[in-house]
């Protein structure tokens, strides 16, 4: 998937379903680094997508509204057919984990990793309603896809927090295909809560 095709994606299913083709053909042959970090395995596909009895109890398990982008790429798939593969930097040990949290075995998964950033930020639910926060929902690692009306996603380790993409499909492209460095993004605003560090 080009840089151009990338920067057109918009978060309807036909986008999902495009990135969902391209990316297990990208996938057919995968040389892993030696590097931290979960890495996706040759040959990975993804698997079906959830239907709308089964993203409504997703969201009932999160106690959170997905927004429709949220919702078609659920629609269209649901984490990938196999676990993430961390070699820890060329190392004899082996790690296997989730890449893309699925439904419904990376629930508990997710609940840790929302309360992970909300603990590191020191955010609770009364300063989410008091300041009208959004919620965040984390799709892949610590890429977090931010639940409100611009919908971006952040990369969100702890503290540390980065706009990442205009949307998710990009930035689920952006991982995919890895072009961290290609793909530009729109300066923060830094009016909104998620988008600053907070103190």
């Amino acid at each position: 998937m080009t840089i151009k095709e990338i920067n057109y994606l918009d978060c309807s299913r036909s986008s999902f379903l495009l990135i969902k083709q391209e990316s297990e053909k990208y996938w057919e042959q995968v040389d892993l680094q030696d590097c931290w970090g979960f890495q996706i395995q040759e040959g990975s596909r993804w698997k079906k997508g959830l239907s709308e009895s089964e993203l409504e109890d997703f969201q009932k398990q999160l106690n959170i509204t997905f927004p429709e982008p949220l919702k078609n790429f659920y629609r269209t798939m649901n984490g990938l057919d196999k676990p993430g593969i961390d070699n820890n930097g060329g190392t004899e040990e082996i790690d296997f984990g989730p890449i893309f949290y699925s439904y419904p075995n990376d629930v508990p998964t997710i609940q840790l990793t929302i309360e992970w950033i909300m603990d590191a930020n020191k955010v609770t639910a009364e300063i989410m309603n008091d300041q009208n926060v959004p919620s965040i929902f984390p799709y892949f690692g610590h890429r977090f896809l931010i639940l409100d009306h611009e919908e971006i996603v952040l990369s969100m380790f702890g503290s540390d927090i980065i706009h990442w993409a205009d949307n998710l499909s990009k930035g689920i492209a952006k991982d995919i295909f890895s072009l961290y460095s290609k793909i530009k993004t729109k300066k923060i605003n830094t009016s909104s809560f998620w988008n600053r560090k907070i103190g």
